[in-house]
Parts: structure tokens; sequence; C-alpha cells
């Protein structure tokens, strides 16, 4: 007998049964000592004997149970624990019947500005971003903190190689998106909003299988048309793990992409976004997503003057929550350099996008990946700015889609659209050139991506049992190396 902390008596059997290896252990170890007490009392040898068919026979069938329930432990507290996965459905609310439902977003609605006098120049520009600035709805998974959009400089510098370490000090966050207006043609206004996330991360067990599923750092997002005419949102393209997704007020394409939803606002231009816990992936909110956005969710609205509501690094549902519009001028300062590469620098990006010629010569070049410690990661998983989104079975060459959008969603929509930039702010900021100087030198390389463009295998909120001992299985063997190469 032994006693507790508690000083109650505390039978060993009882024990045994909650440590259930101890309880298997203890049924191989009290058919021995029954078999040593009837058999082998006097005897050296038969005492022995049995002693190894005990262990053999534990070895045989009571360790592996052991382990096959340890195993089932384990997945089931993982279970519990990890909260809610990245949901890659890819569900619309044109492919079921007709709804009158209204996608109604709790909290306190958004309360527009007065437009400015003069609808031409940077003022009026403003007013559009935060004209269309999105309601978000931020799903929330075990790392929560990691869930948060945040600025890139949340950290008080530019480096976002140090931006996980430093995380931690800046909790509770103040979110911040991402928007600008990118361009102006002669018939559309083309709007960008994108979300940076201080890391890209998953479930654990495919973590434990595969190093491309998770990165420091992280920047998803998505880009919207307005009609000059109507200053209706017409076409929305969001960039879901590394695809873009098409949306418009039709439900039908002319072009390359099929429709994958409908739009839904708050108001008449706010967006209702969905952005995934983990990886990230944005996606238009549907009403079939009603049911599942009651928890592990933090909404947010543009502050647009009202008082800041910090973020908490946690999976309670927050419908108050505030976030911070910031241009991409520092992104654009730095797009061309210096740039790092293998995890060196001190510049925002790493690696190089090579883009051609200009008229006098000079080879052009623009960063491919937000700088971080991912540099031996297979380029496709890492973290990308946009005019690195690079939809790899799609005719639209890396660095288009953001420095030039009317030509992504012509292609993509099949819409016929004006081609003449009257504004351009990436061209501008970033190469001091209107775009028709900038399209002239570009010599942009075309990169196709085989297999089947939707097919998400092996990424998910669905992980079978036998995906969790794979990973568990790897693990052990993981293990064992290590007491080798520890043994010399």
């Amino acid at each position: 007998m032994s006693k507790g902390e508690s000083g109650k008596t505390v039978r060993p059997r009882l024990l045994k049964l909650l440590i259930f290896p101890w309880g298997i252990w203890s049924v191989f170890a009290e058919g021995g000592r029954r078999a040593r007490r009837r058999y082998s009392r006097h005897s050296l040898v038969g005492s022995s004997l049995i002693w190894v068919v005990q262990v053999f026979a534990y070895l045989l069938f009571g360790l592996p149970v052991t382990v096959l329930l340890l195993g089932e432990v384990l997945i089931t507290l993982n279970e519990l624990v990890i909260a809610e996965q990245a949901n890659y459905r890819l569900q619309s609310d044109w492919s079921t019947p007709e709804e009158t439902t209204e996608f109604v977003v709790p909290g306190i609605p958004i309360v527009d500005l007065d437009p400015p006098i003069d609808h031409t120049g940077e003022v009026f520009y403003q007013y559009l971003v935060e004209l269309y600035a999105p309601v978000v709805y931020q799903k929330m998974s075990h790392h929560p903190e990691w869930d948060i959009p945040v600025a890139l400089d949340f950290d008080g510098n530019e480096d976002p190689r140090d931006n996980v370490r430093n995380e931690k000090a800046f909790r509770p966050h103040v979110a911040t998106v991402y928007g600008e207006l990118t361009a102006e043609t002669l018939d559309s206004y083309y709007l960008t909003y994108s979300f940076y996330h201080i890391k890209d991360y998953d479930h654990p067990v495919r973590e434990t299988l595969s190093r491309w599923t998770y990165h420091d750092n992280d920047n998803e997002g998505y880009h919207i048309r307005v009609d000059k005419q109507s200053m209706q949102v017409a076409e929305v393209e969001t960039w879901f793990h590394n695809r873009f997704l098409l949306y418009n007020r039709t439900g039908v394409s002319e072009g390359t992409e099929p429709v994958h939803g409908k739009m839904h606002f708050e108001g008449n231009t706010h967006l209702i976004v969905y952005v995934q816990p983990q990886g990230h992936g944005v996606r238009l909110a549907q009403l079939l997503d009603l049911p599942h956005l009651d928890r592990n969710v933090k909404i947010l609205r543009p502050r647009l003057g009202s008082d800041v509501v910090r973020i908490r690094a946690n999976r309670t549902l927050q419908t108050n929550g505030t976030y911070e519009l910031r241009n991409f001028d520092a992104w654009y300062a730095q797009a061309q350099g210096p740039l790092g590469s293998e995890g060196e620098g001190t510049g925002i990006f790493e690696e190089e996008i090579p883009l051609g010629v200009d008229q006098e010569g000079t080879p052009r070049v623009v960063g491919r990946f937000i700088a971080g410690y991912d540099y031996d990661v297979n380029g496709w998983s890492r973290p990308k700015p946009m005019w690195s989104w690079d939809d790899g079975w799609d005719s639209i060459p890396i660095f288009v889609w953001h420095f030039l959008p009317s030509y992504s969603f012509a292609s993509h929509g099949g819409s016929h659209l004006s081609h003449e930039y009257l504004y351009n702010r990436p061209c501008s900021k970033t190469f001091g050139q209107d775009a028709a100087v900038v399209f002239e030198w570009l010599d942009l390389e075309l990169v196709l991506r085989g297999g089947e463009k939707w097919s998400f295998q092996g990424r998910g909120d669905e992980l079978s049992r036998d995906t969790y001992w794979v990973a568990m299985q790897h693990l052990a063997k993981r293990y064992v190396n290590y007491i080798f190469h520890a043994l010399g």
C-alpha cells in the first residue's frame, strides 16, 4: 500500500488500471509469479525458464497492445488539443439552391466615412481603400498567435527573420491588413488586400511527415476589380494555397477560371472574407460557412478612426476586433533589394525574379520570397509577396497578377477590360515608371505545374488513423537514428 498526496490510501491495483502499461505488464508478471510458486519454487533453472517465457510472451503480445493503446490515447488527446484545423472546403453558394439568408456578421457594422469632394488623387484612392476594406473572419487553431494578421514590422524592425522569436512580447496584438488602390484603368479600379501572418503552420502530424507544410512568415490575400461606372465590386480573385479563386456577380466565367462562389458584403462594399487558420488560405465566406463560424474565430473590421481593439492570442470568440490599414510602400521600397539569400541578409525579401532588361540595358529583378530561415524548403512552399503569387495552372506569368492586374482578370474571367493604366502604384513606387514602360521591357518565364489543380491531397482538416500511425513510426525511426548517432 502507498499514500497519495491527499493522505488517502491508493491501492496498487487501482494505479495499475489507471496506468495501463503497468497494468498490462502486471498481467504477465502475475502469471509468471504464480507459475514459479507452483512449479519451480526450488529450481533455479525452472524459475529462469518461466521468467524467459514471461518476458517473451509480453514482448510478443503485451508490448504491441501497450503501444497500440498508447498510440490511440495520444491520437485522442491530440485531436482534443489541436482545436480547429484549416478547412480546405471549396464550397460555393452558386452550387446550392437560391438562398434568401443574409450573411450577418456579429459585432458592430462598419460606419463608412464621407467621401472627399475631389474624386482624384491619393486622398480619394485612400477613401476607396477604406470603402472596400473587408470584414475578416479569421479562424484560429492551436497556435492562435500565428493566426492573427499583423504588420510585418510589428516588432519595430522590417527584418522578418526575427518575427517568430519576438512575437510573444507584443501580445495582445494590433491586427493589421495591408491594403491599397493598386491601379486605375479607363474602366476599373483595382484594389489589393493581404494578410501577413508570423508563421504558416499545420497539424503536428503533417509537420512530422513533411517539412513543406510549415514555414516562418506568410502572406496571402486577394484583389478586387471595381467597375468605375457602377462603383460596385465586379470581380474578386483570392489567393488560396498557390491557386487563384475567382468570384463574380453572375456565377459565369468566360475565361480560364471557374467561378468559385458568391460575394457577400457588409453594407454594399465590404466583402466578407474567410481566412483559414494554420495555412491562412483566403477565400470569400459563403453561406455554407455559417454553421462553422461561431467558435475559434476573431472577427476583424477596419478601425477607421475608432478605438483600437487588440486581438487576444487565444481561440475564444472575439467579435469586436479592429485592424489597421497599411499600404505596401515599405515593400515596394525594398522590392529590388537588398535581396538576401539562404537566410542571410537584412532586407524584407530573398532570391530574385528576373523581369527582363530595361530601355537602358539594365537587368531588372524583384525579390521572390519573404525573407526567413526557410531557404532549404521547396520554393513552392516559401512565403511570397503579392507579385510572386503564381498559379502554376494558368497562362499568367509570375509578377503580372499584382503589377498589371487587368491582364489577370481579363484572362481568368474573360471580361473585355482596358489595359490603359491611368495610375499604377507598384510600378511607380518600385521602378519610378509608368505601367506602359514597365510592360515594354518585361520578359517573364511562364512555369506550368503538372497534376490536378484542385487536389489538396495531404493537406486539409481530415486526418486518418493511418496517417497518425505513419507519423509515430516516423518519429520512432528518427529517435532510433538519434540514439545510434549519439553512440557514435
